[in-house]
């Protein structure tokens, strides 16, 4: 399989993800770059709330989807002819249009070399822990049609479980016929390498207005960092935490202009307002922690924009009521920004995992703790040196200038949860800043770059102002602008100084840390005779399945080794589909006394209640190289419970024979 032939299944991926977006964001009166960036964000909002509302209404959840999606255009259309034509809009900039594309050109280029790198091949998947759930969710969403956050996690015996991200590759292998984790490894292609950089620069242009420099130098940086996305597909697998985060830095430029604290507002408050959160519920059911992060990020916003309404007196105010009545416009804003932090603190100790579930441990000093967050760095990867010093700029030229401190102070609220996270003891307060990501380090790790670029892009972009204003440098372009040829000589040294500036912060940026992190998850979908999952030999026999197990059959087999990945890969049902799922009795009767049917009573019940029919021995080694025993598993052919169907090297098939 080569990645030339999935070009066609990539763009698919494309107008998956593109489409139902572009019609809402459109039809809302959308236009220009902002299209695009909201497109995927307004897409999996449609995917995984239609999915919540398709078996609510007894409709099949792809039809809820289209459903939803004729319905929220026909109201976007609706609302921007009512409230639509508030703001104007700027007129065409070709330079920056140009500025644009070659940005996410480079980010595209650079982010997807390291992503094909990682899986090395089309149909490579990650041979983690996590990842048992993950592809076997989406086969049980195309079995059942149970694509609702509220269904799938019945798969494992929850009664939640954020979908969103397995609704995206559920929907994408329905329209192709890929296979999973081919669709799998599009969607966190696109997530990655479009979604995020589109991402970034739609942040950055809100935070800091239009600038063909600005632009370039945060395609580059939103693929400097080795936290995100690559560490999401490393450490877990997280594949619904490479959806959310990507989305992340879209959601809150939203925020930012719908809040009016943008550099650039092209909509009505009213369309601004129902863009936004037509975007939330999408990366809320793509993993909920990221939703978290954007209400922390937040605060900060939330004092700008009370200190900018309460440092001048209305205009509307008379003279002689401007007493009392300035006091209290004055204090109204103050009053809204608590009522905030007071929803947000609730939400803080609601809105989070059980405490049982997050028992990650602090793995550093709070000194490199802190290093790490300015870097951008985590779990003693390579410092980039460039970046470090871009980052340490931009943060001293926002905190240097009064109408910036609150973007980073935004820096300052992600770096702080990272430093708390893998640093603070194990103690309440730790628990309840970062509990909210399991506490877990490379989560919060991840949400690094979120901030980063754009601060390091702006402390690019100031420092590269600060060189164009030194009297022989602006001599020098103030010749080219007057020289006897005029705007064409101009525009051609225009053009080189951007290839330039990309080159350079190209060559400056990818180093080792990027390099380390892509070798690491390198490592995660390497698929040998001794992979941590699924060897090659098991793979063989999971191929020849179909040939040799009915559609109907049920398996068993220790999952913990990766036997329960037959029902993603194989088309086959098993026993347990998630590791950390329980399924009563019966099938601990199964994994614990298998090899005892000819003289236990209890096993051929239990077989015959659970319908199984097959056993998958693919030996002693567990994905995290514990032993769980299963005795009941092992063995079996010198019992006489079972025959041997298929073998390749140490895998073997059985059918069970002892209760015939």
């Amino acid at each position: 399989m080569s990645w030339w032939s999935e070009v066609p299944l990539f763009l698919a991926t494309a107008g998956l993800f593109l489409i139902p977006g572009l019609l809402v964001a459109w039809l809302s009166g959308v236009r220009g770059f902002p299209l695009f960036a909201f497109a995927p964000a307004l897409t999996v909002t449609l995917v995984s709330v239609g999915a919540v509302l398709a078996p609510l209404a007894g409709l099949n959840w792809i039809v809820g989807v289209g459903l939803l999606t004729v319905v929220t255009a026909g109201i976007a259309f609706a609302v921007q002819r009512w409230r639509g034509d508030a703001v104007g809009r700027p007129a065409r900039d070709w330079a920056n249009t140009a500025a644009l594309v070659f940005a996410v050109a480079v980010a595209f280029f650079l982010i997807g070399r390291r992503l094909l790198f990682v899986y090395g091949e089309p149909d490579a998947f990650s041979q983690t822990f996590d990842n048992v759930f993950h592809l076997n969710a989406i086969r049980y969403i195309m079995e059942t049609g149970a694509a609702s956050t509220f269904d799938v996690g019945r798969m494992a015996g929850n009664s939640y479980y954020p979908a969103a991200w397995h609704d995206m590759v559920a929907l994408l292998v329905e329209f192709t016929s890929a296979g999973i984790p081919v669709a799998v490894n599009a969607v966190n292609f696109f997530s990655a390498a479009v979604v995020w950089p589109l991402g970034c620069i739609y942040l950055v242009r809100q935070l800091f207005g239009r600038s063909i420099v600005l632009t370039l130098l945060t395609g580059v940086l939103s693929a400097a960092f080795g936290n995100f996305p690559l560490l999401m597909l490393d450490h877990g697998v997280l594949n619904p935490n490479v959806l959310a985060i990507a989305l992340l830095p879209v959601v809150f430029g939203a925020a930012i202009n719908a809040l009016g604290l943008s550099s650039e507002v092209h909509y009505s408050s009213t369309i601004r307002w129902l863009l936004l959160l037509a975007m939330i519920p999408g990366m809320t059911l793509s993993h909920p922690s990221t939703t978290m992060a954007l209400l922390a990020m937040l605060v900060p916003a939330a004092f700008a924009l009370a200190f900018r309404r309460t440092v001048t007196v209305p205009a509307d105010v008379p003279a002689e009521g401007q007493g009392s009545r300035t006091r209290a416009a004055k204090l109204w804003p103050w009053v809204g920004v608590a009522a905030y932090i007071g929803a947000v603190a609730y939400l803080w100790t609601v809105a989070r995992p059980l405490e049982a579930a997050s028992t990650w441990v602090p793995i550093q000093s709070t000194g490199q703790a802190i290093g790490e967050a300015v870097s951008g760095t985590a779990l003693g990867r390579p410092v980039t040196w460039t970046v470090f010093i871009l980052t340490a700029a931009g943060l001293a030229f926002l905190f240097a200038q009064r109408g910036t401190r609150w973007i980073g102070a935004v820096y300052v609220v992600i770096a702080g949860f990272y430093v708390v996270v893998s640093s603070f003891p194990q103690e309440d307060l730790r628990m309840y800043l970062t509990g909210v990501w399991y506490n877990d380090s490379p989560r919060l790790a991840a949400l690094i770059p979120v901030v980063a670029v754009p601060v390091a892009a702006y402390g690019g972009w100031k420092l590269l102002a600060w060189l164009a204003g030194l009297p022989l440098v602006a001599a020098g372009v103030d010749r080219i602008r007057h020289a006897t040829f005029g705007k064409p000589a101009y525009g051609a040294v225009a053009v080189v100084a951007a290839v330039a500036l990309v080159g350079a912060s190209t060559y400056l940026t990818q180093k080792d840390n990027i390099r380390d992190a892509a070798e690491s998850a390198q490592r995660s979908y390497l698929l040998t005779p001794e992979s941590g999952l699924i060897t090659t030999d098991e793979l063989e026999l999971l191929n020849r399945l179909d040939e040799e197990v009915p559609e109907d059959a049920v398996l068993t087999g220790n999952p913990w080794t990766g036997t329960s990945l037959a029902y993603a890969l194989a088309d086959r049902r098993t026993l347990q589909l998630h590791l950390l799922a329980t399924y009563g009795d019966d099938v601990d009767i199964i994994y614990n006394h298998l090899r005892d049917a000819s003289t236990d009573p209890e096993v051929c019940p239990a077989i015959e209640s659970t319908s199984v029919d097959y056993v998958l021995d693919f030996g002693r080694q567990e994905v995290h190289g514990y032993d769980h025993g299963f005795v009941g598993l092992q063995n079996l052919e010198e019992t006489g419970t079972v025959r041997l169907v298929d073998q390749a090297g140490d895998a073997k098939l059985y059918e069970i024979t002892a209760c015939k």
